[in-house]
Formats: C-alpha cells, structure tokens, sequence
C-alpha cells in the first residue's frame, strides 16, 4: 500500500511539474506571436507610408528633419513645394520665398482640408512653423490625404530662413 500511495504521490509531483513547465512554454510562445503581430503591424505602417501612387510612383514619407538637413534637402531638390503652416502673422514676418501660407491655426479642418487639397502634385513637399511643435499634426493629415505627393517631410525645429533665402538670392 505504501508503495502505491509512493507511486500515485511521484505521479502527482511529475505531472504538476510537467505542467508549470508547460506553463513559460505557453507564455513564450504567446509572447513571440504578439511580437510577430508587432512586427506585422510596423511592417504595414512602412509599407502605408511609402504607398504605390495613382502615376506607378511611390509617396515617400520621409518625416521629420533637422534645420540643418532640411536646408540641403531645399537646395538639392527640384520642384520643391514649401508649405509653411504657422500663422500668418509669422509668415509676414519671415517665410521662405516661394513658400504656400496654410495657417493652420486660424482654419477650420475642412479649410485646411481644401488647402492641403491645391498643393500642387507630382511635386515633392517640405512643412515647417516656427518651432516645428505643430507642423507633425499637418505632416499626418497630408499624409492621409495626398498619395499623389511623392515625397513629404517636415522641419524639426526651427526654420533656417535667413540662409535658405541667401542661397536662393544667389542662385537667381
């Protein structure tokens, strides 16, 4: 009878062991689908970022720039459409030339909406304000709206007018 009570007692032990090792098992394995769910979910925000356009072109949505890199990226590229989404009273005061005021804080959503909607397109866009504190929400919404724009980006900081400007004079 001991003996019995002995083996029922191991089989007890071995298969409550047996079971809490299952246990991390499990909770690995749901841990690496959710993380294989993550990387779905990143690879399909990539890939709505960079969509394929109405014209076979891809919209590159290259995001945020520093002053610095977003002064080289001016003047290295052609067709550059400069929108400028601070208030008109800072545009007044200081804006790239050439750049499209949509003052952002003084529209209503489908104002802006109608805006965003003349950019021309086909044509690579940089945004900015004065600091670069509300220029990612306009960034997002031209993202939503415009797929026939083929790159879009914005300025991280604040503009470096004075130089863009000066190197605009010199080449005319």
């Amino acid at each position: 009878m001991k003996k019995a009570v002995l083996l029922f007692a191991a089989c007890t032990v071995m298969l409550v062991l047996s079971a809490c090792s299952n246990e991390p098992k499990q909770a690995e394995q749901s841990q690496t689908s959710q993380m294989s769910q993550s990387e779905s979910n990143e690879s399909e925000q990539i890939q709505e970022s960079t969509s394929i356009m109405d014209t076979g072109t891809e919209c590159n949505a290259i995001g945020a720039m520093s002053p610095e890199d977003a002064l080289e990226y001016m003047q290295t590229t052609s067709d550059l459409v400069i929108v400028d989404v601070a208030a008109t009273r800072w545009y007044e005061e200081n804006h790239f030339e050439g750049a499209i005021n949509i003052p952002i804080e003084e529209l209503e959503s489908e104002a802006e909406d109608a805006l965003y909607m003349e950019i021309p397109a086909g044509r690579p866009v940089l945004l900015h304000c004065r600091l670069g504190m509300i220029v990612p929400g306009a960034y997002e919404r031209i993202l939503e709206l415009r797929s026939d724009i083929p790159e879009i980006s914005y300025i991280d900081g604040a503009p470096l007018f004075d130089e863009y400007n000066a190197w605009l004079a010199e080449q005319g």
